[in-house]
């Protein structure tokens, strides 16, 4: 269980600071990633407003699972939805790398490389540890 947490902890520390940036930022903050005709000025206030609301929602999500953390009884659905809004996050992001191509620059490309690698791969693993351990924990009580 500890991995699970410490794995929580790091992926919702970075929702928080992501999410934020991406709200008081906006679009223009894209251009740290290597997205740079959507960063760049004029910018596109409908995609900015996206980009604003969308943080929010990121770094909602990443105060919910440290709530979550708090008591794993309690809130043990809560903290596997929230791991499977992130895994559906990234099938979206695939979907997106099949249909929109690739990045033109190398840091969007690694950008992008990363974030697959956490959604569909990390994000995973910790809810099949989460599962075991919480299996293990009611077979444990029943006895």
């Amino acid at each position: 269980m500890k991995f699970v947490k410490a794995i929580t902890v790091l992926l919702s520390s970075l929702a928080l600071l992501t999410g934020a940036m991406d709200v008081v930022i906006g679009v223009a903050g894209q251009a740290n990633i290597g997205v740079g005709n959507a960063a760049s000025v004029p910018l596109d206030p409908v995609l900015d407003s996206q980009v604003r609301f969308l943080g929010a929602v990121w770094l909602g999500l990443g105060a919910i699972q440290l709530v979550c953390l708090g008591d794993l009884r309690r809130y043990s659905t809560i903290l596997q939805l929230c791991f499977a809004i992130v895994i559906l996050g990234g099938i979206g992001r695939a979907l997106s790398l099949l249909q929109a191509g690739h990045p033109s620059s190398d840091i969007g490309t690694v950008f992008i490389a990363v974030a697959l690698a956490i959604e569909l791969m990390l994000v995973p693993l910790v809810w099949l540890a989460f599962r075991r351990a919480i299996l293990a924990a009611s077979e444990g009580s029943v006895r």
